[in-house]
């Protein structure tokens, strides 16, 4: 095999495959990317871990086809160290030796053979639809923190759901603490539908996504979902189970009203995160939260912590009455941030009952549920 491409579309090929190669793996076949490279001059390059998979498909300038694997990090390394100019990569067919070479500059490593390397998945479509590149990015920002980190509890809440109903996209994300819920009106008629992509895919989607209307296409079938960005195909498998029943969660009815300025509150937020201390947090049970004490249109914003104290006040419209309640600081700041617009309604019920953020303009395009945390002070 010998083909020949710019330094700067093999780094743009290899930047975008790598996000699905893992840095250690069992088979080390894995951490390698495959290249095929056929006498028409089309290159597929694939990376692959069996749970997520990224094909590119480009045009290069090929005197002799083949294919090989190679361990992706070094490539990725040796490439980025090339100058600038056209890169060249030969393969020995009988050993895999590999030559890389670009002006005076030359490598030589050694490949594997591209026969044990997994293929791409092959989809039994059941639907089709289409995102904007800027819509499912953000989509994946506003519920991605959302997503548990935890395989033992369920599974399935490992990844977000996207849920088709009556032209609408739901997508739903929870970690058994706290929920979102962000809707997305579709330009095309689809059957109702549902599945769950894992949180591993939607982060590495979130880096390879632009903040344009450039179309990408979905495509599902029963095990794996595939986003075809034209150029590329990112393949994943999905997760199996049933996830929770949010319809439930967020149609609740709650008996007091707070609106308030989400820039305000989120600095109010962050100054008490200050004082927070994570290493403690994170080895206890009982976790140290930020109480607010909601009364007289404002809320009073407070935390304690082995470093030391803070107060503050916000500003705030309160309907239905008064409450002291304690959260989570990050989960409620996730949320906030989560929120598109200069003021947003936070909903509450009682003290062991989760708050609820909202959209003032009540379009329902987002829903944000907290659950509280135990206040012993």
């Amino acid at each position: 095999m010998k083909l020949t491409c710019s330094r700067e579309e093999l780094m743009e090929i290899i930047g975008t495959v790598q996000k699905s190669v893992p840095a250690k793996a069992v088979m080390p076949i894995l951490e390698c990317i495959k290249i095929d490279a056929s006498g028409d001059g089309n290159v597929v390059v694939t990376g692959n871990n069996l749970d997520l998979c990224i094909e590119y498909n480009a045009k290069c300038n090929v005197s002799e086809g083949g294919s090989v694997a190679l361990a992706s990090r070094m490539l990725g390394e040796i490439v980025r160290s090339m100058p600038d100019g056209n890169v060249t990569v030969s393969v020995d067919e009988t050993n895999y030796i590999t030559k890389i070479e670009s002006g005076q500059s030359k490598f030589n490593i050694q490949g594997l053979s591209s026969n044990e390397y997994p293929a791409a998945p092959i989809l039994d479509e059941k639907f089709v639809f289409t995102l904007t590149q800027n819509i499912l990015k953000k989509l994946i920002r506003k519920t991605i923190s959302f997503i548990s980190l935890n395989e033992g509890k369920k599974p399935v809440l490992t990844g977000a759901l996207f849920e088709i109903k009556n032209g609408t996209l739901n997508v739903a994300a929870s970690d058994g603490h706290r929920l979102a819920v962000v809707r997305e009106e579709l330009n095309e008629n689809v059957n109702d539908a549902k599945f769950v992509i894992p949180r591993t895919t939607l982060n590495e989607l979130s880096k390879i996504l632009k903040d344009e209307d450039e179309p990408v296409k979905i495509i599902v079938s029963d095990r794996h979902v595939m986003f075809d960005f034209n150029d590329f195909q990112v393949y994943t498998r999905l997760l199996d189970g049933d996830f929770l029943n949010y319809e439930a969660i967020i149609s609740v009815v709650n008996t007091i009203s707070v609106v308030v300025d989400k820039r305000v509150l989120t600095d109010s937020l962050e100054r008490a995160l200050l004082l927070i201390n994570d290493d403690i947090s994170a080895k206890s049970d009982k976790r140290v939260p930020v109480r607010f004490n909601i009364a007289y249109n404002k809320i009073d914003v407070s935390c304690i912590t082995q470093k030391g104290q803070v107060n503050d006040t916000v500003s705030a419209d309160i309907e239905g009455g008064e409450l002291i309640i304690g959260f989570n600081c990050r989960f409620l700041l996730d949320a906030l941030n989560g929120c598109d617009d200069e003021k947003v309604k936070i909903e509450f019920s009682a003290p062991t009952s989760g708050c609820f953020m909202r959209s003032t303009t009540g379009d329902n395009s987002y829903s944000y549920m907290v659950l509280p945390v135990r206040l012993y002070n």
